[in-house]
């Protein structure tokens, strides 16, 4: 008698520790799902670029209208209007100022480097760049735009830089919530490292940050500010199910939430099987016992 209760005692304590082991190794394998979905949303590409210093920034006003009556002079010298480059198609709105020894530069060629990408036809959009310094002219301006050449071959698109007054270019910034300030000590403009997508007939549509840029979600902003009449129809049903966030400029197509529901799938499942197996030991455990006695 006491042999077979020894025996039954050693029967359940190797139940339990198989039913231990079988926990051990289901958590083990739901930690490794987790961590598999966080290195996946780790490697998700994230926007980087120059933080702004603290009295210049976007105020974003989407919707917002543009003074396309105000007067500028463009790269070849003559005075144009704002809305001579609206009514045809998107505008890509670049404001910064020419003689920047570093963020403009850069803002530009990330912006013509992703249209580039974006493989639209010349037509579909146009870049405006508008000089936020009064005192630039448009030798200077030429001499910018000059230094895109090569960028511009292969966006194919329509460049147009553009000088103008304080007043104009306040009110102009002022409508884009574009805040910027000048350094007397340093002898340069504090502003923010971005652009904006505006409609055909100058409302704002969409803000982009940083001085890199995602040629698909540039894409897709000028596809949305054309209202449709550029971009093919599946990229205007991806529109419908895409979210855009203003604060980053990318749209979302529900990828984190999609993670989320993985993860907690995983997790439900693996919490199931564990507690079916549970039962299904014990279960056996109570059937040998009655087996034996």
């Amino acid at each position: 008698m006491k042999r077979w209760l020894a025996e039954r005692q050693d029967r359940r304590a190797d139940e339990r520790s198989a039913i231990r082991r079988a926990s051990v190794d289901a958590w083990r394998i739901a930690l490794r799902h987790v961590l598999a979905v966080a290195c996946l949303l780790a490697a998700l590409p994230v926007r980087a670029g120059y933080p702004a210093p603290p009295q210049a920034g976007f105020r974003q006003r989407l919707d917002a209208q543009l003074p396309l009556a105000g007067a500028f002079t463009d790269d070849s010298g003559r005075a144009v209007r704002l809305g001579a480059f609206f009514g045809r198609s998107p505008v890509v709105l670049v404001l910064g100022y020419y003689h920047c020894p570093n963020l403009c530069g850069t803002l530009m060629d990330g912006v013509l480097e992703a249209l580039a990408g974006a493989g639209l036809p010349p037509d579909a959009y146009r870049v405006v760049g508008v000089s936020i310094d009064p005192g630039e002219d448009a030798a200077l301006a030429a001499r910018k735009k000059a230094s895109y050449a090569a960028l511009l071959a292969r966006a194919g698109g329509d460049l147009h830089l553009l000088t103008g007054q304080g007043p104009q270019i306040a009110a102009l910034a002022r409508s884009a919530g574009f805040a910027y300030g000048y350094d007397a000590a340093s002898r340069q403009y504090a502003h923010p490292a971005g652009f904006l997508v505006a409609t055909p007939d100058g409302r704002i549509s969409h803000y982009f940050m940083g001085v890199r840029f995602a040629p698909r979600d540039l894409r897709l902003a000028l596809v949305d500010a054309s209202s449709g009449r550029i971009g093919s129809p599946a990229e205007r049903l991806l529109l419908l199910c895409s979210h855009y966030d203003p604060a980053t400029g990318r749209y979302d197509t529900a990828v984190m939430a999609l993670a989320r529901t993985v993860s907690l799938s995983v997790l439900a499942a693996l919490a199931l099987w564990i507690w079916r197996a549970r039962g299904k030991a014990a279960h056996g455990a109570e059937g040998k016992g009655r087996a034996g006695a």
